[in-house]
């Protein structure tokens, strides 16, 4: 398969910018990167006047894609650009399609959106369900079936608020504005939390 040209402008210093250099190196795409804190002098001053033409405020990391500029850490706005799927993109399409039909929509924030189906992900591996990414799990199901993602807390929270706990899912008002964004409490009991340690 062939990608589109990437180039991205980083500082060796920068977690955002590594992170982005880590999942382009993992999923194999071909990319060339330019630590600007390891140039000086000439070589240092055409990098910013390079980059000062797509990214005026000169800020890291900045990903060049083909024609497209992406600014910031935003793994999932890079991916659409390179033009990948991967296996988190599938559990999207899947939720969503479940989920919109009930009226529970995923947050308008892609980015916030798809980092939370990632941590969904890491509990699916990490202990065979998907408990909420904003919870800790016992890693025992049958203590962490009300946090197993849509938790028993999603319908009343977004009820009442808008929006789930992690404010993966939202209802349409919120997406669109007509609700303010609010911290939702925690409903889940405390004692809940904390079963199903190792000392049970």
């Amino acid at each position: 398969m062939s990608y589109p040209e990437v180039t991205l402008y980083s500082l060796t210093t920068c977690a955002y910018c590594n992170a982005i250099k880590k999942m382009l190196a993992t999923l194999d795409i071909p990319h060339q990167f330019i630590d600007a804190d390891l140039l000086e002098g000439a070589e240092r001053q055409e990098l910013i006047e390079q980059l000062r033409v797509i990214n005026p405020q000169c800020s890291f990391p900045t990903t060049r894609i083909g024609e497209k500029t992406v600014i910031g850490f935003k793994v999932q706005e890079i991916k659409e650009a390179i033009g990948i799927r991967t296996e988190v993109d599938d559990l999207h399409d899947l939720l969503k399609k479940i989920n919109e039909p009930k009226g529970y929509f995923f947050n308008r924030d892609n980015e916030r959106t798809f980092d939370l189906l990632r941590g969904l992900m890491t509990n699916k591996d990490r202990y065979g369900y998907m408990a909420c990414p904003c919870r800790l799990a016992s890693g025992e199901r049958r203590s962490d079936e009300d946090i197993i993602c849509p938790c028993i807390y999603r319908e009343p929270d977004v009820k009442e608020f808008g929006s789930c706990f992690c404010a993966l899912y939202v209802s349409a008002d919120w997406n669109s504005g007509r609700i303010a964004p609010k911290e939702v409490p925690e409903r889940r009991p405390a004692s809940d939390a904390h079963s199903g340690s190792s000392e049970d």
